[in-house]
């Protein structure tokens, strides 16, 4: 008899191991997300500072957070300041996953403008048991203005 109970022992801690592992890795990406959510939350506040303090001339060319690769090659289009801001200030992530928005649009900017860049990045959880709680992806979203001078 008491052999069964140290092999019942056993099995429960095992158990118990598992889970508190899984936990484990569960806070360490859901830290992960947070962190990215401050990231997102720094560069739309960066990105409404270069927009609203560098006006270029009216430029009827495509800004570069409109078009597909423009954050990660913004050169020879509008904007170029601003998307270089927001890929800095996000650090090391997949530009596909970003997507900018900003209004009013170049052409429309005058002096004394309030300037909203909206930033969000979209990232895949790994971890299964967090994916349970929040879904396959997390997507962060942040608002910024500033006042064009």
């Amino acid at each position: 008899m008491q052999r069964a109970s140290r092999g019942q022992v056993g099995a429960e801690f095992a158990l118990v191991i598992a889970f508190v592992f899984a936990l484990g890795v569960m806070g360490v990406q859901f830290l992960g997300l947070a962190l990215t959510t401050v990231k997102v939350s720094h560069a739309a506040q960066e990105a409404a500072y270069v927009a609203g303090s560098s006006l270029e001339a009216a430029d009827p060319r495509t800004p570069c957070w409109a078009v597909t690769g423009g954050l990660l090659h913004p050169q020879g289009y509008a904007d170029a300041a601003l998307c270089q801001t927001v890929l800095e200030n996000l650090g090391s992530v997949n530009p596909d996953h970003v997507s900018v928005s900003v209004s009013p649009a170049l052409l429309e900017r005058t002096k004394n403008t309030p300037i909203h860049v909206t930033v969000s990045y979209r990232q895949s959880i790994g971890s299964p048991l967090l994916r349970l709680f929040m879904g396959d992806t997390f997507t962060a979203t942040s608002e910024a203005s500033s006042w064009s001078q």
